[in-house]
């Protein structure tokens, strides 16, 4: 099963188990002149704490709702942006990922996810 799958299907069942992640309805667009499907290699990421998923790769981007911790998603990208500082850490890493059902993509800190200052994912998966 490819990685898409097994996130996919992570996701899947984390939704039917819980229901909706959140009650947002915008979503962001995919960065400049790609679409996650045909662009990019999927992801999963796991936030450490509740956290918002933006419609851009900013605070000043409004919150389009919100990651739950412990919860796996699809990532697809990531570049450097805004600095978010947070509890006294601090992070210009955005990821850009799908929230799922009802909040679609979106731009999230690596801040609040598990693994490196990209959470994993590998340099050359620069959005």
């Amino acid at each position: 099963m490819s990685v898409r799958r097994k996130a996919a299907a992570v996701l899947a069942g984390a939704v039917l188990a819980c229901g909706p992640l959140s009650a947002g309805t915008a979503s962001a667009a995919a960065p400049t002149g790609l679409t996650r499907q045909a662009a990019f290699e999927t992801y999963t990421v796991v936030p450490v704490v509740d956290a918002p998923i933006r419609s851009g790769p900013g605070n000043g981007h409004p919150a389009i709702g919100r990651l739950r911790a412990g919860y796996s998603y699809s990532a697809f990208c990531w570049l450097s942006g805004e600095t978010v500082v947070d509890h006294g850490s601090t992070s210009h890493i955005w990821i850009y990922l799908s929230g799922g059902p009802g909040i679609g993509d979106g731009w999230v800190s690596a801040l609040y996810l598990r693994g490196d200052e990209r959470a994993d994912l590998p340099a050359s998966a620069q959005c």
